[in-house]
């Protein structure tokens, strides 16, 4: 069966240790850690010796494993260098891969391709030699904005190393659907990214809005999820990522709790019982 980890997102703003406290109590299996700020309510924790020693701590007595690491933006002029003290704290801490976009479309002209695709081949033999795998993550107002977007790039980088990460609502608002992933090689999905949203795309601006602060649990909305995790590859994991203000009044272990339900009771109405998934499996 499918490990379901917390991606922070959904809880934010939560220390990493609220995340791995929300996801424990969510009964999850795993957990995404946010190691970069992206947001001003996000802490730095590669300055924090004491929160990195209380973070392998947590996940020791919660016994959660880590999913992934976030978020690593890479373009034409990313040190790669810079990475290497957060992506070494990742790998001591079991982590099997990292989060990577791209810059915004204004900020990356075809010219800076090349440089890109040095700057990840770079990347994936140091996640190699710290046993992690880059992934690419797709946004439509990204300079990666589909998911053939990223298959390319992945391809014009020729390293094994280089997977990628399918988010259900970028999916979506990209214009694909789960029929787009038979034309993709299945050892490139390392992991999905779920969450549901109305099956109609707000107005192109607010794209970037609804990805961050308004998706829906699964089941609340149109998104056709059984089709997609009947399509994803069997047994990936999923990380639930769903930053919903409509749920901000919870509490992050609650927002946890809430997600684990909807989307299990999606994975039971997909493939069935638990118990009947895994005689499937088997």
């Amino acid at each position: 069966m499918s490990p379901l980890s917390l991606s922070p997102l959904t809880v934010l703003p939560a220390s990493p240790l609220d995340v791995i406290d929300a996801a424990h109590a969510a009964g999850l299996d795993a957990v995404g850690l946010r190691l970069q700020p992206v947001l001003p309510t996000d802490l730095e924790v590669m300055t924090d010796a004491a929160l990195m020693r209380a973070i392998e701590r947590r996940l020791a007595t919660t016994g959660l494993t880590v999913l992934d690491i976030e978020v690593f933006r890479i373009g034409a002029r990313t040190d790669i260098a810079a990475m290497q003290p957060a992506m070494a704290f990742a790998a001591a801490l079991g982590a099997r891969f990292m989060l990577c976009t791209s810059g915004l479309k204004n900020e990356h002209g075809a010219s800076a391709d090349p440089a890109t695709i040095a700057k990840l081949g770079e990347l994936c033999e140091l996640g190699a030699r710290l046993g992690i795998r880059p992934m690419l993550e797709f946004m439509i107002f990204r300079s990666l904005g589909s998911l053939e977007d990223a298959v390319r790039m992945v391809q014009q980088v020729g390293h094994p190393n280089l997977g990628i990460c399918l988010d259900a609502l970028h999916l979506a608002r990209s214009g694909g659907t789960p029929r787009s992933l038979c034309e993709v090689d299945p050892a490139l999905i390392g992991y999905a990214q779920i969450c549901d949203a109305p099956a109609a795309a707000p107005a192109p601006e607010r794209i970037p809005e609804e990805a961050r602060f308004d998706r829906l649990y699964p089941g609340e909305g149109g998104l056709p999820l059984a089709e997609l995790l009947r399509a994803l590859p069997p047994g990936i994991p999923l990380a639930l990522e769903a930053p919903s203000r409509r749920h901000a009044n919870l509490s992050p272990a609650e927002r946890a709790c809430a997600i684990a339900r909807s989307m299990r009771g999606l994975l039971e109405d997909t493939f069935g019982p638990p118990s009947e998934r895994a005689r499937t499996e088997s």
